[in-house]
């Protein structure tokens, strides 16, 4: 399990690599782009049938993709 610190520190680089500014973006947004998914049209539940590793841990899921 991440600590806060790790999770501010990775979430931040996936932000970058997805060009996105992490200022302005929340995690669902996030995973949504990563999952290549429309924030407007998708539901959280959506996202945990493939969620990266800081999505499962974020939403206390048992797995990650």
């Amino acid at each position: 399990m991440m600590s806060s610190a790790d999770f501010d520190n990775v979430f931040t680089a996936a932000c970058v690599e997805l060009g996105l500014d992490p200022a302005n973006t929340n995690i669902f947004a996030l995973e949504c782009r990563r999952q290549g998914m429309d924030p407007s049209k998708t539901r959280a539940y959506d996202l945990d049938k493939n969620p990266s590793p800081m999505w499962a841990q974020f939403r206390k899921l048992k797995r990650a993709s």
